[in-house]
């Protein structure tokens, strides 16, 4: 069996996942463990095509080692694969989900690995259609025909443009809500959060003098803005580790209720976005 027949027989398994998940939420993760493994096929498989040392991962040393999701980005460059930035995002994202997922860093809420779902689908999606014949869909057995429609729909309906990335409407509106909450709050007394640019680590010999680009790759956050709620790359203000995992015990604050569902402001455009409304008289 080649790559690229393993890797259809990881999309469906993954789809059967996403079914299986709408009365057991558990199933989420394998649904994404399998959608990854899919992706990192078929970059190996446009890898091979382009040529068969490309594979390894040391082409001087062929048949040990083949190429991961890590080095498939820099791998596919090199060879002048056209990958984008929107492509680029959604393989670190695939990435760093199925590193989450693999070794337990966070909590899974069901919603979010969904919403990291879409984004990855639709990048699966347009990578085959872009570097394979025909589609991707001639390859998803009948039973999951209708789940792999409606997670292109979800993904046409619930993902927009945003900074110049696409990103789901939640997250942007996430990061909005963020700017609010400048500080934390450690047995009671107030911590100023870290923007964007200003982590302690830019200051290390290790950075070589690098410095942080314009936006955040997680979250998007700009230049001296705050991070989006469960951004890998805030700094804990106190330790100076990840926001995300670190073991401070702050107090309870507004900024942690941006984490999960208790905000979800579904009414309110961003950057002249339509609402809600508005698009779905948009779309019909």
């Amino acid at each position: 069996m080649s790559l690229l027949e393993n890797g259809y027989d990881s999309f469906a398994e993954s789809l059967a996942y996403v079914e299986r998940a709408a009365t057991d939420p558990t199933r989420w993760k394998f649904a994404v463990l399998n959608l990854v493994h899919a992706v990192e096929l078929l970059l190996k498989q446009r890898l091979l095509n382009e040529h068969e040392l490309l594979i390894w991962q040391d082409v001087d040393r062929p048949g040990k080692l083949t190429v991961g999701l890590e080095r498939a980005i820099p791998r596919l460059l090199s060879a002048r694969v056209g990958i984008d930035a929107a492509d680029k995002q959604a393989i670190e994202t695939a990435i760093r989900w199925r590193n989450k997922i693999t070794h337990y860093e966070v909590d899974l809420i069901a919603e979010e690995v969904r919403e990291n779902y879409l984004l990855i689908f639709e990048f699966l999606d347009k990578f085959h259609g872009a570097h394979f014949a025909g589609s991707l869909s001639d390859h998803i057995p009948d039973e999951h025909v209708q789940t792999a429609m409606d997670l292109a729909e979800s993904f046409r309906r619930e993902f927009i443009v945003f900074r110049g990335r696409e990103m789901h409407r939640k997250w942007a509106r996430r990061l909005v809500a963020a700017q609010r909450v400048q500080v934390l709050v450690l047995d009671g007394v107030e911590v100023p959060r870290t923007p964007w640019g200003q982590e302690k680590w830019w200051d290390a010999d290790y950075m070589e003098g690098r410095g942080p680009a314009d936006f955040c790759r997680d979250c998007a956050a700009a230049l001296g803005e705050q991070h989006g709620p469960g951004c890998v790359l805030e700094e804990c203000p106190n330790c100076g580790g990840q926001l995300i995992t670190c073991e401070c015990d702050w107090d309870d604050s507004d900024y942690w209720a941006l984490w999960g569902d208790e905000y979800d402001d579904e009414n309110e455009p961003l950057d002249g976005e339509p609402s809600v409304d508005e698009a779905a008289n948009t779309n019909g």
